[in-house]
């Protein structure tokens, strides 16, 4: 059986900053993913074991929760030498988050459930936004079997309308930061890379093993492992 590693080594050597470019080929890496799941269950069942990985996992806290609306888990299933990643996120019912950028292109397809996905445009770095908080220039029903690329500079936003679970690649990381903003206020909400996270930050977010076990066990009642 092929491994995660050997799916997905063809995406080192693309293009990340070329939005057709990283949906042709990370569809292409997905869709196989998707249709042999046991490498994902290979992967999922490995993570114990793979402190380096297991320190990359994150799961929400109640804080974050409050602020952002992110009720999302995220597992990181692989690392390449280049820095782009592999993952598995978990959205819980009821997940809205606040439109926000990346630091880094991505792909993603959706393995279950769906979602509102909202999209506002390109980027802006003020200290605020002005208000009101522009409206989506467009919005889309991501359902199953749902593909999508999106660079780096796109805000965006995600509401999930039931238990949704998304197979996600994401590019190496060309900023330092990226934002959410309150729409309430303008205010912009900074993410920082892990180089730059306080100790007590990455603490409230750490994915434990009791954590991991529950997901993959909700993952395989779901029938997402094949």
């Amino acid at each position: 059986m092929e491994d995660l590693a050997s799916v997905v080594a063809p995406l080192r050597t693309i293009d990340w900053e070329d939005a057709d470019v990283v949906e042709e080929s990370c569809r292409k890496a997905l869709e196989y993913l998707n249709e042999n799941r046991e490498i994902l269950r290979k992967a999922l069942h490995d993570l114990p074991n793979r402190p380096e990985l297991l320190a990359l996992c994150e799961h929400p806290n109640d804080e974050d929760t409050a602020e952002l609306g992110q009720q999302l888990d995220k597992l990181v299933l692989y690392q390449d030498e280049t820095d782009f990643r592999v993952r598995m996120h978990i959205f819980w019912s009821g997940c809205a988050d606040l439109p926000h950028n990346h630091r880094w292109s991505f792909a993603s397809m959706i393995m279950k459930g769906q979602f509102r996905h909202s999209l506002y445009g390109l980027e802006t770095y003020e200290d605020t936004m002005q208000l009101p908080i522009p409206k989506p220039l467009q919005v889309r029903l991501e359902r199953v079997g749902s593909i999508y690329a999106l660079h780096h500079t796109i805000l965006h936003a995600l509401v999930a309308e039931e238990n949704a679970v998304s197979l996600f690649i994401r590019g190496p990381a060309v900023k330092e930061r990226g934002y959410l903003v309150n729409p309430t206020t303008g205010r912009r909400i900074w993410h920082l890379s892990v180089a730059h996270e306080t100790p007590e930050a990455i603490a409230r977010k750490r994915m434990t093993p009791e954590r991991l076990s529950d997901l993959t066990a909700k993952l395989d009642e779901w029938g997402l492992l094949g």
